[in-house]
């Protein structure tokens, strides 16, 4: 059997005011395409198909587009099962219908016990669910983390299971010693959220949502696809794409990750202000998405302004110039002994690089005291 594992596709994301859906749209429609030349049996989508719970008309129509395509103009199957980022009852929606059309959509804790079988594979849903969630599904308070969540989940479905069958676990979670980034939302706060690999020891393969990275995780049997596209200046230098599994109860499996090539992507510069707008620096492509660490631009009005001059989809400038966490402990025992009037006129030069005029001292003075400008005048 052949399945194509994808995750986290984040439809509708956006990211420092930027929308990904064009984006989205460019990188689903080369997906469509590697799935229809590799003819799978089957499609996973792990989680996080949406960005938020409350998906816009745009986003909800791009995943309808999708599925359409796959399942019904290529006639294969799909297994989808919501994440921490989306909504239950949106996602579920016709659930039911959809399921004579090969297209099942899993989002409840009830439906992992329900294997859905094909040929000799048999696919296990765990849809996400936080900590609260799965203490009142199982009427347990002293469920506190989600090892104990898990556990209590995979005892459930071992009473089903059949070693007889290629069992599959899907999934939303993560696992511990994963390699995180900036755009994963945490699954809750203040609770341990990871999971050991030795948990999944029932099952011959799992394939994983929630972390972005494809190889996020070194292990034999268990696998994250990564998400579809770059979603945070921390994975400017994952490859994206999607995982192509050939399963067979005697000779095992195999998972190549399959790279796709997004329309722009994100690249992270560090360097000199001057360089960059003179374009000594070498881009990638002026109109990827940009985050710039630049150093002397404190004499430039309005820099992201014209940096987008040149590169128009810069999302993000941050000044690296100064690095204030080098200040020593000489310097601090300093300061406490200068007047406030000298504090200002170290760091402006400092700053700078200039002087205080004696106008800017004059009101500097006034601001600080403004009795003993009175009685001066």
């Amino acid at each position: 059997m052949k399945v194509i594992h994808t995750a986290d596709w984040h439809l509708g994301k956006i990211l420092n005011g930027k929308s990904f859906l064009e984006d989205q749209s460019y990188i689903l429609d080369a997906f469509v395409d590697a799935v229809e030349a590799e003819q799978p049996d089957v499609v996973v989508v792990a989680g996080d198909l949406y960005d938020t719970s409350y998906p816009s008309k745009e986003a909800i129509q791009l995943l309808e587009s999708t599925t359409q395509r796959i399942n019904l103009k290529l006639g294969i199957p799909m297994i989808m099962i919501n994440g921490n980022h989306d909504g239950r009852e949106r996602l579920e929606y016709g659930a039911q219908w959809f399921e004579h059309a090969d297209l099942y959509i899993r989002t409840q804790l009830h439906q992992m016990v329900e294997p859905i079988c094909i040929e000799d594979t048999c696919f296990y849903t765990l849809p996400f669910a936080n900590v609260s969630e799965l203490q009142a599904y199982f009427e347990d308070p002293e469920i506190d983390t989600y090892q104990d969540g898990l556990e209590r989940c995979l005892a459930e479905m071992k009473n089903v299971l059949d070693p007889s069958k290629t069992n599959i676990l899907i999934s939303h979670l993560t696992v511990q010693g994963g390699t995180r980034s900036e755009s994963e939302r945490p699954l809750s706060i203040g609770t341990v959220e990871s999971v050991t690999q030795q948990t999944f020891d029932m099952f011959d393969l799992v394939m994983l949502g929630h972390l972005h990275h494809p190889f996020s995780i070194n292990s034999e049997f268990i696998h994250y696809s990564g998400s579809l596209l770059q979603y945070s200046f921390s994975e400017a230098n994952q490859p994206k794409g999607y995982r192509c599994v050939t399963v067979d109860k005697n000779e095992g499996h195999q998972s190549i990750f399959r790279p796709l090539e997004p329309r722009r992507k994100l690249e992270v510069i560090e360097a000199d202000y001057d360089d960059i707008i003179q374009e000594r620096i070498e881009v990638d492509n002026k109109n990827n998405y940009f985050q710039f660490k630049l150093q002397n631009m404190s004499h430039v009005m309005d820099p992201m302004l014209h940096l987008k001059q040149i590169y128009p989809n810069t999302l993000s400038l941050m000044n690296t110039t100064h690095h204030f966490a080098e200040t020593s402990t000489e310097d601090t025992t300093e300061i406490q002994h200068m007047s406030d009037i000298d504090i200002i006129r170290t760091f402006y030069e400092y700053i700078t690089e200039q002087q205080l005029t004696e106008r800017q001292t004059e009101k500097l003075v006034h601001i600080i005291d403004p009795e003993a400008k009175d009685s001066d005048s």
